[in-house]
Order: C-alpha cells, then sequence, then structure tokens
C-alpha cells in the first residue's frame, strides 16, 4: 500500500472480503471438489493455496484496522526498573520510530475534516482519566513497527535540551536519564528547584543499588542537609568578587553599582585570603556594612611580616579628633593610626591599598553604593539557610559535610539538590549560580589537571552527567553559558530541562544570552508538549519542507447545442492526485502531543518520535530518617487547584518528628503517603537538634547515605 501516491489506509477493511470469499471456496474445494469440477488432489492444493491468500488478505486488513486503532489511543508503555540496564550505544530514550515524509503524508491525510471520525480519541472506560493530546502523532508511526531509541554518546557530548510544559513528562524523562547515567558509574548531579519527591525516592533508590554514596542538599530542610558554600572554592580569587557581582542587574545604570560591588567584595576577599580564612556571604557582609576591623586585621599582620622592624613603637599615637578629616572622625581610631603610618613611610601593598581607598571613601557615600549588593547578603543569609550556605569549617562536632566537587567526582557520588524555589527564587537562582560558577571553576582544573596533577599517571576524567531541571529558574547569569561553553572538554555532559524559551530570556535578562544557551545544548533536541508556536519554532524551523500527496474530486457535465446529435450530453468524474509542499512538522501538532511523548532531533537533524517508558516499579524505599522529608515534600509541593503554595516556614515538623527518636526500619514495601492532617499554631514547634539515624551517631544520614561498600571511599565530616 505504501507504493501507492496514496495509501489509502483509512476506510473499511475490504481486505477482509476478498478474505472471506477465498476461505469459502477453500472449503467447497475441500468438502465438495466436484461441484468446482476438479479431482480430490487437485482440489486439496486449490484449497492450501485459497486459505494461504485468506490469511495474507486477513493479515492486510488487520494491518489496516490497528492503524487506525493507534491513530485514537495511545498504548501504554511500561517497564520495570531493572529493565533500565546501561545501553553500550548510549543513551535510551523509549521507543519510537525515524520521522519522514511518509509519516508527514499520513498525518496530513489523518487530520483532514472528512477523516476526522478515525483520530478522535476513543472514549476512556468508567473512571479512566481521559485521552491527553492526539494520539495520531505516534499511531502514523505503528504500521512499520517501533524500535528502540538511543542518543549515541558521541552525540550527547552536545548536552541535551528538553523543552515542555509543565505536566508532560520532564521530570519522568529526567528519572529515565538519571537512572542510567548512575547504572553507567557516572557521577550524577540532579538540581532540581521544586523539590520533586518521586525524583528524590528515585535517585537514592539508584545509588544504593550501585553502591555509590548519596548527597541530600535542600534549602528547604538546611537541619537534614549537606552544607555548601558557594564562594568558598575557587582557583582565581577574582572569582569570588565575579561570583557575587554577576547576581546583581547589569542593565543600564546598574552595571555602575554592580561593578562598584566586584570591586569591593574583590577588597575584601583578598584580605581574608591573605589572614588564611576562606570567604563566605557572612563574612562579605559584615566588613561591607563596616571594614574598619578588616583593616586593622589585615594592616598589623601585614605590617608584622613584611613591614618595618619595630613598627609597633614607631606608629604615632592616636591624633586629635580637630586633625581628623570631617567623614574620618567617626572611625576607629587604632585604623587612623595605621593608615598614617602606611603613608608617612611610603609604604605599598596592592591589597592595603585597596582597603585604605576603601576606608577613606564618605561613609553614606559608601552605603548609597554598596546598596545594592547587601540586600543580596541578607537574603543569603536569613533564616537557617544563612547557617547552611555558610559552614563553619572550625566546627568538628558537626556531621554534616561541605560539599566538595572534587571528592563528589572521585567518588562517582550522587548529589540531589533541591534549591525550594517555591518559597524564594531569588535565594534558589543566588545560591544555584554559586554552584554552577564553582562547577565551571573546577571544570577548567579538570581540562589542565585531570584529577590530581600530583599522580604519576593521570586518571580517567569521568563524564559528570548534570541534570537541570527548571533551569530558567536558577540560571540567571552568565555562568549557565560559561559552563555549556567550556565544561565539554573537562567531562561535564549536561541535560536542561525548561518550559519555554521565554523562559530562559527571563531568567538571563538578555535574549543574546538565551540565544547563546540555546545554541549551545540544541544540538540534540527532546521536545514535548509545548504551550506556544514561539517555542514550537525551535524545532520546526530546524526541519526542511515535504511534498504531501492531496486526492482530488472532480465532476463535470456538458450539453450538447446539436438537437441532431444522438448524444444530449456528456458528464465525467475524475480522482486527481495533487501535490503541496508542507513542513515536514507543524508547530500546532507540537502542542498537542500526549502526555509521555517527545519529538527528538538528533545525530545531525534526524527526527524521531519517541514514547518514554513508564516504571512500574513501587517507589523506593528511604532510610527512616529520609523517609519523613520526602513525606512532607509530596505534600509542600503538590499544586492542588484552589490552594496557594505554602512558604518554607509550613514546613511538617510533626511529620518530621518521628525522626527525632527513630524506630528499625520495618521490612516491606514502602508505605503510601497519607494524607497531611490540617495544622496549627501549636503543631509547628521548632525543632531543637538535628535528626539521628539509627545507625550513625549524629545526624549524618540526614544529608548523606554512605555507599553499602566498606571498600569505597566515603567522606565524613568537611572532607565530603
Amino acid at each position: 500500500m505504501a507504493h501507492y501516491p496514496i495509501e489509502a489506509l483509512l476506510r473499511a477493511p475490504v481486505e477482509w472480503s476478498s478474505s472471506l470469499a477465498a476461505v469459502s471456496l477453500a472449503a467447497i474445494a475441500w468438502r465438495a471438489p466436484d461441484l468446482l469440477m476438479m479431482t480430490r488432489p487437485v482440489a486439496r492444493w486449490v484449497a492450501a493455496g485459497l486459505c494461504l491468500w485468506a490469511l495474507v488478505r486477513g493479515y492486510q486488513g488487520w494491518r489496516v484496522i490497528r492503524y487506525q486503532r493507534g491513530l485514537r489511543r495511545t498504548r501504554p508503555y511500561r517497564l520495570s526498573a531493572s529493565a533500565l540496564d546501561p545501553d553500550p550505544a548510549g543513551l535510551f530514550l523509549g521507543r519510537g520510530f525515524l520521522w519522514t515524509a511518509r509519516h508527514t503524508q499520513r498525518l496530513w491525510d489523518a487530520t483532514r475534516a472528512a477523516n476526522r471520525r478515525f483520530v478522535e480519541a476513543a472514549r476512556p472506560a468508567s473512571g479512566a482519566p481521559p485521552e491527553s493530546g492526539l494520539p495520531a502523532l505516534h499511531g502514523v508511526g505503528l504500521l512499520e513497527g517501533e524500535e528502540r531509541i538511543v542518543l549515541p554518546r558521541a552525540e550527547r557530548q552536545g548536552h541535551v535540551f528538553y523543552v515542555g510544559t509543565t505536566g508532560v513528562g520532564k521530570t519522568r524523562a529526567l528519572e529515565l536519564a538519571a537512572r542510567q547515567d548512575i547504572r553507567n558509574g557516572h557521577p550524577v548531579i540532579c538540581m532540581d528547584p521544586k523539590g520533586d519527591p518521586a525524583l528524590f525516592r528515585c535517585l537514592h533508590g539508584e545509588a544504593q543499588r550501585a553502591k555509590r554514596p548519596f548527597y541530600f542538599f535542600h534549602l528547604g530542610y538546611p537541619e537534614h542537609s549537606a552544607r555548601y558554600n558557594p564562594i568558598g572554592r575557587f582557583s582565581r580569587l577574582t572569582e569570588v568578587a565575579t561570583r557575587i557581582a554577576n547576581q546583581l542587574p547589569s542593565q543600564g545604570n546598574a552595571e555602575a553599582f554592580r561593578q562598584f560591588a566586584w570591586l569591593f567584595t574583590h577588597m575584601v576577599g583578598q584580605a581574608l585570603f591573605a589572614l588564611g580564612e576562606r570567604p563566605d556571604y557572612r563574612k562579605t557582609l559584615q566588613h561591607m556594612s563596616n571594614i574598619d576591623p578588616l583593616l586593622v586585621r589585615y594592616f598589623e599582620h601585614w605590617l608584622d611580616h613584611q613591614g618595618p622592624s619595630g613598627w609597633r613603637t614607631l606608629i604615632d599615637p592616636p591624633a586629635e579628633k580637630a586633625n581628623t578629616p570631617r567623614h574620618l572622625k567617626n572611625r576607629d581610631p587604632r585604623a587612623l593610626q595605621l593608615l598614617r603610618f602606611y603613608k608617612a613611610h611610603e609604604l605599598y601593598d596592592p591589597v592595603a591599598d585597596g582597603l585604605r581607598r576603601a576606608f577613606e571613601y564618605e561613609k553614606t557615600f559608601f552605603d548609597k553604593i554598596s546598596v545594592a549588593v547587601q540586600p543580596l547578603l541578607e537574603k543569603l543569609l536569613a533564616g537557617r539557610v544563612g547557617e547552611l550556605v555558610n559552614p563553619d569549617y572550625a566546627d568538628v562536632d558537626d556531621p554534616r559535610p561541605i560539599l566538595d566537587w572534587p571528592s563528589i567526582v572521585r567518588q562517582r557520588a550522587v548529589v540531589y539538590c533541591g534549591f525550594d524555589a517555591l518559597t524564594d527564587s531569588e535565594v534558589a537562582a543566588a545560591i544555584g549560580q554559586g554552584l554552577l560558577a564553582d562547577l565551571v571553576a573546577y571544570a577548567g582544573e579538570l581540562y589542565k589537571h585531570g584529577l590530581s596533577e600530583q599522580q604519576a599517571v593521570p586518571e580517567a576524567v569521568p563524564e559528570t552527567c548534570l541534570h537541570l531541571d527548571e533551569f530558567a529558574e536558577l540560571a540567571r547569569g552568565p555562568e549557565i553559558i560559561q559552563a555549556l561553553n567550556k565544561g565539554r572538554g573537562a567531562g561535564l555532559r549536561f541535560s536542561l530541562y525548561t518550559q519555554t524559551l521565554a523562559d530562559i530570556a527571563a531568567g538571563l535578562g538578555h535574549r543574546d544570552r538565551a540565544s547563546q544557551v540555546i545554541g549551545n545544548v540544541s544540538n540534540t533536541l527532546v521536545m514535548l508538549r509545548v504551550a506556544d508556536l514561539d517555542t514550537a519554532d525551535l524545532l520546526v524551523k530546524r526541519l526542511g519542507k515535504v511534498e504531501v500527496n492531496m486526492l482530488m474530486q472532480v465532476s463535470g457535465a456538458t450539453d450538447s447545442s446539436d438537437p441532431d446529435s444522438p448524444v444530449h450530453f456528456t458528464s465525467n468524474t475524475q480522482d486527481r492526485v495533487s501535490t503541496q509542499t508542507v513542513p515536514l512538522l507543524d508547530g500546532g501538532h507540537l502542542m498537542q502531543l500526549p502526555r509521555g511523548q517527545a519529538f527528538v532531533l538528533m545525530s545531525g537533524g534526524q527526527l524521531y518520535k519517541v514514547q518514554f517508558p513508564e516504571v512500574c516499579d513501587p517507589p523506593d524505599r528511604l532510610p527512616s530518617a529520609l523517609e519523613p522529608i520526602a513525606r512532607d515534600m509530596a505534600r509542600r509541593y503538590q499544586q492542588v487547584t484552589g490552594m496557594a503554595l505554602q512558604s518554607q516556614d509550613s514546613v511538617n515538623y510533626t511529620a518530621l518528628a518521628p525522626t527525632l527518636c527513630p524506630e528499625p526500619e520495618p521490612a516491606g514495601p514502602a508505605p503510601q503517603p497519607k494524607p497531611a492532617p490540617a495544622e496549627s499554631k501549636s503543631e509547628l514547634t521548632p525543632r531543637t537538634r538535628p535528626m539521628a539515624p539509627p545507625h550513625w551517631r549524629g545526624v549524618a544520614a540526614q544529608w548523606y547515605v554512605p555507599a553499602p561498600d566498606p571498600e569505597l571511599p566515603t567522606a565524613t565530616r568537611d572532607d565530603a
């Protein structure tokens, strides 16, 4: 049928008529060969041939019915987690087929007004949800059969871009890719701004099955989370100021304020580093509000090591206030003494000179200039999140580790990062930007030195897989562009997930930056159902055009003007086949994709239609210390019609209370989440001490689940 200009698949199965006739003739030939004037041996051969012909025609009619049924409903595709073993060819995406002009022709035929009855979704059973989307988008390829769609390893080096509106299966696609990455032995870092409990369970379960360390970092549960200092690790000292300044607006006149904030933050970072201290947000804000103590500490430290011998005896006594400039009269007297000594002896040090210039600014003027960065730092330090992102490196009694990317990559660990963006998107974006900038800096070290420059035989750099769900909420600065541009050489493999292209432009604040991101990740494009044509055009405009055939019926009649002619009129009826040029895929069809289905553009522009598998295994069981957190995540982030999202202060401490005195884990399947009771003010009691698992001292199991294999090195305290 495919060899004809018009396949004519949207019709009744007329093949069954000839099949029925062949079966009837075969029965007559077998039972009464005399009626057909055949001998019995010949009749048996004829009956066998007719039966074979009946089977062929019956199969052809069944293909027509199967094709039409596939246009009306989507077949479920379920797999067990054990069936997702790593594919040596690459990343398994699902089942599907290569989309060609033939499928465009079939979809064009099926969506014509005269054939709408063939694509109308079948009525679901009583109580079942209605069919979502247009099943015909996948049904047009079922005639030739489906195959496993695998993204080659070489193609994934150019990163992967998932686009789809909310609730169409992006997070489930993330789970599918993350499961395979973990089983392939890659370090996996997942950034989830919303807090999906199913994703959390999936990553933890896969890490345990693969005997890999698992780290839990979540801004919504700081007492149970690993700690992380976004500006604590750097290869160049200028990165500290850059990570903070990049979180400030840069449009218009704001650029001047941002540059000044960078300069002053850099001065503070230089002084702290010279004093042997690690920069963090708290120290930066403290010295930005009052730089006098930092100046005194640094000047005394510098003069002790590089100043004149016996400088303390040479320093002048405090000057009278009458001799002090007006804008410096209320400043620290010791700082004024040190500055006078510094100027009188014509000393010079770049860090000391920077502190001097910052000190000599008029205080009111300086406060106006630095007002841009102070609100940001105040937000990052507010509440319990401030303790999480400003860890005390000297506190050996705190068993929560401080995330360190070199250790994570060496251990091939699995990291789940929840940013609680529904509560405070600005804090989530600031920490997300710092995390990405930290990764970019570490990627540079990997590119130059590998895992360790002290090793005699360099160790191969593993492929680190990063999955950024709803990344537009986190990537609001140039860090993501640098990571995509430079991360490939260091083994970073990004998979970005977003809803629309407008979200990227809004997050980055500039369309040109959004175009840079799209250009870096759209080598492999996975597009699920989208909500606007602008986003659909990202795929449609990269495809070519094809010709489709249309069947046009033409009829006419002509009267004869000759009264003596025996022909009074002539009539004719024709079926004409015409062609029309159309896009290989229309943007409107991308807005009709069923849930769990996507078009994938990969391998140099080849378009595949893919259906993602649904993992049918029960939810993975978490340790007793983490199970209440997953339940509370499900309660907090579940979107219910008519209910507003709850804030960070609405954490269900009643649900988390059993972990204060944990009991042994019961055997059996993971319990299903129960609806949370209505909260009252008396239930929201603050936690006075961290949760403690039964098998480890302190609160370590809240944020870190060690690998079951004792031979695998694990991190404790600040070494993680």
